[in-house]
């Protein structure tokens, strides 16, 4: 991973947390027949789920109870209206910019370091001082995918912020995916937790991981939640999470009707 150094010359404000619910967060689509947020709000109720995010903004008929996180997902054509209305929405103290630009498969922003930079400051960084702002959310755990170039996470990231000269950054924004057990037989939340600490000893910022997901079938994944979960909760750093994610067979039942066993265990543990 890149040194800390890589931080030099790059203005990063950080202010005093402000406007911060709990920790557990949801990601959530569309994707279902009434074509809104109702996997979401399967969540609402008295448990630790109390933010969430759909990867871009509009929020679907998130509930009230729950607070919602505009995202910017990639680079826009111009500016747009509604991207402004989202962050500018009574209520919106967070936002969130360019979803894993670092890799280059189909469901990434896929975007070069330099256009990325230059993106954030055209159209993430004139709301600072209004709402706290994320860094993109690259994947951690990423040592060897690239995007218009040979960068892995760690020099996408180093190129980004050398480029983001003047940027506002609030907090950090991370992805994780790795196996539930490692090869010696370990629960994988050490591996996990080792990359959570990593990111934020590099990037010095508090830290946000805004998907994370261990693989493996669900009794693996409930221990993996079980190991992690407390850990998450308390480390000072780490502001904010989501496991991946509201939707059937994952944290919400194969009917999509109710949360499944693994979203009981990560909206109550």
């Amino acid at each position: 991973m890149a040194p800390t150094s890589i931080l030099l010359g790059v203005l990063l404000f950080l202010r005093d947390v402000h406007g911060l619910t709990g920790k557990r967060g949801i990601a959530y689509n569309n994707n279902n027949p009434s074509k809104d947020a109702v996997y979401a709000n399967l969540f609402k109720g008295d448990n630790k789920v109390s933010w969430g995010y759909d990867w871009g903004y509009p929020s679907w008929n998130l509930d009230s109870s729950f607070e919602f996180v505009p995202m910017l997902w990639g680079l826009p054509n111009g500016p747009d209206p509604d991207w402004t209305a989202a962050v500018q929405t009574s209520g919106t103290l967070n936002i969130l910019g360019f979803n894993e630009p670092d890799l280059t498969y189909d469901a990434s922003s896929n975007i070069v370091p330099e256009k990325a930079a230059a993106g954030y400051l055209t159209y993430i960084q004139p709301f600072a001082g209004t709402v706290r702002i994320g860094s993109p959310s690259v994947l951690w755990n990423n040592v060897g995918s690239s995007s218009g170039g040979a960068y892995n996470t760690a020099t996408w990231t180093q190129y980004f912020l050398g480029n983001c000269t003047g940027c506002h950054l609030d907090f950090a924004a991370i992805h994780y995916y790795q196996d539930c057990v490692t090869p010696e037989g370990q629960n994988g939340a050490v591996w996990f937790e080792g990359n959570v600490t990593d990111a934020h000893d590099v990037l010095g910022l508090p830290i946000w991981i805004t998907e994370f997901e261990c693989y493996g079938n669900e009794e693996q994944q409930i221990a993996f939640l079980e190991h992690a979960l407390p850990w998450l909760d308390s480390q000072d750093y780490v502001e904010r999470y989501a496991y991946f994610g509201a939707f059937p067979e994952y944290l919400i039942n194969a009917d999509g009707t109710a949360l499944s066993d693994l979203g009981n265990t990560y909206a109550n543990i």
